[in-house]
């Protein structure tokens, strides 16, 4: 197949051909992705910070050591955490209705690199018991704090906050709808490569090293409006296709 060199004349003439896909395909993929979107809730996320250091003071200074252990503990802590019956005893203390996996698959953890405070974060598309939760996970890491490092002096920094976290109904759609044109016009390019038909007199010379001197329009629709002085309609249809 021999390769295709567009010129601007020629691109015009092809999207121009097919224009109908570069609106219908943005179109149904924008319609789909709006309905998409409305159906979209808003989420919430709690989080909590705790100190877990061995002084009465958060603003003293550890040592890289010891911050490293503190990162440590709190790594271990978290990967624990996800065991299942892990937290059924707090949850039930707590009188949250959620087993230890639903909370545990909700919670994150991050450690200062300065100093050892815990960030806890939870999620979930409910506000419910969110504060509860996150306030029981934060118990029970500072009654592990204390049972394995006796020195310790953990206190909870900042009680659970619970934010709402809204969805962007607007990024979706807008990415959504440049994605269908750009796919509109790569499935005209393909479509205009695998036509072999010869639509052009520029394409004709690209194929036939020879001068083309001239072409015969088709013009059957000026043919049809003349059809309406020719008494029989079937001998103008046959006049039409004797000319063509």
């Amino acid at each position: 197949m021999e390769d295709k060199l567009f010129d601007f004349e020629e691109l015009w003439y092809l999207f121009k051909r097919r224009f109908w896909i570069i609106i219908v395909i943005p179109v149904l993929m924008t319609s789909l992705a709006l309905y998409k979107v409305s159906k979209l809730k808003p989420s919430y996320s709690a989080n909590a910070k705790v100190f877990i250091g061995n002084s009465n003071e958060v603003l003293d200074v550890y040592s890289k050591e010891e911050l490293s252990y503190y990162t440590q503990f709190v790594s271990i802590f978290s990967e624990i955490s996800r065991i299942d019956g892990f937290l059924d005893d707090t949850l039930k203390k707590n009188k949250i209705d959620k087993t230890s996996l639903e909370v545990a698959s909700s919670l994150s953890f991050t450690s200062s690199e300065n100093t050892p405070i815990v960030n806890i974060y939870y999620s979930s598309y409910t506000k419910e018991q969110m504060e509860e939760i996150l306030n029981a996970v934060c118990d029970e890491l500072m009654n592990k704090v204390k049972e394995i490092m006796p020195g310790a002096n953990p206190s909870i920094l900042s009680e659970a906050m619970v934010t709402t976290i809204y969805p962007n109904k607007y990024k979706l759609p807008i990415i959504v709808f440049v994605a269908g044109v750009i796919i509109s016009v790569g499935i005209i390019l393909v479509l205009d490569y695998l036509d072999n038909r010869v639509i052009s007199k520029k394409q004709l010379e690209k194929i036939v090293p020879i001068p083309v001197l001239g072409s015969i329009p088709e013009v059957e629709k000026a043919f049809r409006k003349e059809s309406k002085n020719v008494c029989n309609k079937k001998d103008a249809e046959i006049a039409i296709s004797g000319s063509l």
